[in-house]
């Protein structure tokens, strides 16, 4: 395995300090309401001709104070914090759903031991669960965005910021999700009655009762693993348990589904009732598609390049398209990890750029592998939705200039860049840095470990005014990307981010 090293020219080492930044802290991210401050900074009187090896700090003089954020506290935390989009599309799925209990109900309240009862609370729960699975394949996925990517920049602009949204989709896939297991419980708690109560042996099938309440168990495990706090405390048993529970449950479904039917088939051949059943065709068209990733295993060879103790690049040749990020692991039924692709200027293929986040990740850096397993069709993210925009603010921290640049690099959008990483020259080496000084040659480079960290809220503001761009792009970490989007869309300023769903 060939390993890629770069030692740096003289030349890199003095940044910020050829302009004077002067840059003040962070505002605390504790408080969602406290970053109302201004931040300064200062050219350096002394002129100088810098070259583009030496210039890559850009300096935005910020002295006015934010402005105040529109409406009240309240309403600002509903609008933008609780009453996200994701949750609108959770709310309206759900909603959808509980009206069709409603309907059931009506329809049945006059035989609710009956059989037919049962078979609608099966087949709803299965269509749900064919949605949750065909939301998230990656082929649905790239065909959304870029449905909605393809949208002119003459539309209106209301319409454009509406449409930027899609990456929220999750919403869909989460209330989904979570109507498959109360439509089951449904069932469970029907079923459960009716083999107390009735006297017919279709009702009183021992084994359908205890697949009933084993399917059920497995699903209020996913669902409870996958709130969001678990999700991220605990990632690895939220990763084991979506992967091995969501298999399973899916084979104990098709057993339950069998020895339903089957008690209920009368004279006809198992066969012949089970397809007339519209829960077998949302269940295999469920199975197709748990199965069509990995038909698309493989190994990706890769050359590694690394930059520092802290970032490494993995460079390969498989060809992949524009705007796209991999699945990649070391050990296909375990852990996955998502990097967004850097594509190469001439050529065929690509590269992943990967920080230290984790205990994954520092095992690659430490200890990089000669090839991976991907799966799955490259997927595409968040920032490609810049496209719909004329003039664009991208506001990155760390290995996040990873996923920009595999978008920046080859949209017609303008888009001016803010980069706020310890060394980065140092630490993500000078191909990476020129790269962001060909898409911003004015870029706004930040060496936090130098300077301290910036008010990315305050710089992103500034910039998105002085630009008069269209709308701001952030790519940071969960909290930090929380924190300006919120800062700006209390302003009236249309942000957009990862919002981690999953």
């Amino acid at each position: 395995m060939e390993l890629i090293t770069k030692s740096l020219p003289a030349s890199a080492l003095p940044l910020s300090q050829s302009h004077g930044i002067k840059i003040s802290p962070l505002p605390s991210l504790d408080e969602a309401d406290s970053d109302n401050r201004p931040i300064s900074t200062t050219p350096d009187p002394v002129n100088e001709k810098h070259n583009s090896r030496t210039a890559l700090f850009c300096p935005v003089e910020i002295e006015a104070p934010l402005p105040k954020k529109s409406h009240g506290r309240i309403f600002r935390h509903v609008r933008h914090t609780f009453f996200t989009v994701y949750r609108r599309l959770f709310t309206a799925v759900f909603i959808l759903n509980m009206v069709g209990v409603i309907v059931l109900f009506i329809r049945y309240h006059k035989s609710t031991n009956s059989p037919a009862l049962l078979a609608d609370f099966a087949n709803i729960a299965a269509a749900n669960i064919m949605v949750a699975l065909l939301i998230r394949q990656d082929y649905i996925v790239n065909a959304l965005f870029k449905i909605c990517w393809s949208m002119p920049v003459s539309a209106p602009f209301r319409i454009r910021r509406i449409i930027c949204k899609i990456y929220e989709y999750g919403g869909v896939y989460s209330g989904v999700a979570v109507c498959s297991v109360i439509w089951f419980a449904l069932f469970t708690g029907f079923f459960t009655r009716n083999f107390s109560l009735s006297e017919s042996a279709t009702m009183r099938d021992p084994a359908i009762l205890t697949f009933t309440y084993i399917l059920l168990l497995i699903l209020l495990s996913l669902v409870i693993t996958a709130y969001p706090r678990f999700r991220f405390s605990s990632h690895n048993m939220f990763e084991n348990m979506y992967r091995w529970g969501g298999w399973f449950s899916l084979a104990l479904f098709w057993v339950e589904l069998v020895l339903f039917t089957n008690v209920q088939k009368g004279v006809q051949s198992l066969g012949i009732v089970l397809v007339k059943f519209p829960a077998f065709w949302f269940l295999l068209v469920s199975s197709i598609h748990a199965i069509i990733p990995w038909l698309r295993l493989h190994k990706l060879h890769v050359v590694p390049e690394k930059f520092s103790d802290h970032a490494i690049r993995l460079h390969f040749k498989e060809k992949v398209p524009l705007f796209v990020g991999l699945r990649i692991s070391a050990s296909p039924l375990k852990e996955w990890h998502s990097f967004a692709c850097i594509p190469v200027r001439e050529g065929t293929g690509g590269s992943v750029l990967i920080s230290n986040a984790g205990d994954w990740t520092k095992q690659t850096i430490q200890s990089p592998r000669a090839y991976y397993w991907i799966k799955g069709i490259p997927v595409t993210g968040v920032l490609p939705m810049a496209r719909l925009f004329k003039k664009v603010i991208v506001v990155t921290t760390g290995s996040g200039i990873g996923p920009c640049l595999g978008v920046i690099q080859d949209i017609q959008t303008k888009c001016r860049v803010i980069w706020s990483t310890p060394s980065p020259m140092a630490t993500y080496g000078w191909e990476i840095c020129e790269a962001v000084k060909r898409v911003d040659q004015n870029a706004v480079i930040i060496d936090t470990r130098r300077d301290g960290r910036p008010d990315l809220l305050g710089l992103a503001w500034k910039l998105y005014n002085l630009e008069k761009a269209e709308a701001v792009f952030v790519i940071s970490n969960p909290k930090l990307t929380r924190k300006v989007i919120y800062g700006l869309e209390s302003r009236g300023v249309p942000a957009f981010g990862p919002i981690w769903d999953s």
